[in-house]
């Protein structure tokens, strides 16, 4: 019952906050409140219960302090940080459930069993679909370029009507010619900018952009944590 409630809760927590962070670019800090109290609940009850051992707490909050001080020094968002954490709280092992009459996660308990870690390290992996994704996404309209893998042409019109995305090149207006520069990291599309790029387009100099889709990490995390219950360790699959 206590795996089945801490999957609840987290399935809960992580699918909404995807959500928000998808549609307002933040996310409540209720979500990681309720999954680090019921962590804490549940830990409390399985320790006194004898089927949860000390270390296995400490193995989960460590591995998960470290994994959200690497996230904060590459500078992802607060969400997915406080995210992290509240995963590693609220699940200090693997979840081990039956389904269907099939146990789960299908490929087993790895030998870690540091769920964080597996949830992140999916994530990561699952993230790596974007760019082959994208590609392909290019290679069917023609678009070759060596961005493929990083985004895809958008007519300037077109613009106001996305959401969450940034201009791959800093445009500047030469007068007889346009200067395309390419910045890491894209640029925000500010009013500034999307009225620039409108000009431009207005006195046909310009008529299409490249721009790089913005999905929040968390999206990613919650796809890894699901991953990560009813399958597995993707990389412990891998490797044993």
């Amino acid at each position: 019952m206590l795996q089945m409630l801490r999957l609840l809760i987290g399935s809960c927590m992580l699918v909404y906050g995807s959500y928000s962070d998808v549609r307002t670019r933040e996310v409540s800090d209720v979500v990681w409140l309720v999954m680090t109290v019921s962590g804490i609940i549940f830990a409390g009850v399985e320790l006194f219960m004898g089927r949860l051992v000390l270390f296995q707490v400490f193995k989960s909050l460590l591995v998960g302090g470290i994994s959200a001080l690497l996230l904060y020094i590459l500078n992802f968002g607060g969400a997915d940080i406080k995210a992290i954490i509240s995963i590693s709280i609220l699940f200090p092992n693997f979840p081990s459930l039956s389904a269907f009459h099939r146990y789960l996660p299908m490929m087993g308990v790895p030998p870690l069993d540091i769920f964080v870690l597996s949830t992140l390290t999916n994530s990561l992996l699952i993230a790596l679909l974007a760019p082959i994704s994208l590609f392909f996404y290019n290679l069917l309209r023609r678009d070759f370029s060596p961005l493929m893998f990083l985004g895809y042409r958008v007519e300037i019109p077109a613009l106001r009507r996305r959401r969450h995305f940034k201009l791959m090149h800093e445009i500047e207006d030469k007068g007889s010619e346009i200067e395309k520069r390419y910045i890491w990291g894209g640029i925000e599309p500010t009013e500034e900018v999307l009225g620039l790029l409108g000009d431009l387009e207005r006195a046909k100099k310009i008529k299409e952009v490249w721009v790089t889709p913005e999905l929040p990490f968390i999206v990613y995390l919650t796809a890894g944590f699901f991953t990560a219950a009813l399958y597995g360790d993707f990389i412990s699959t891998l490797l044993f």
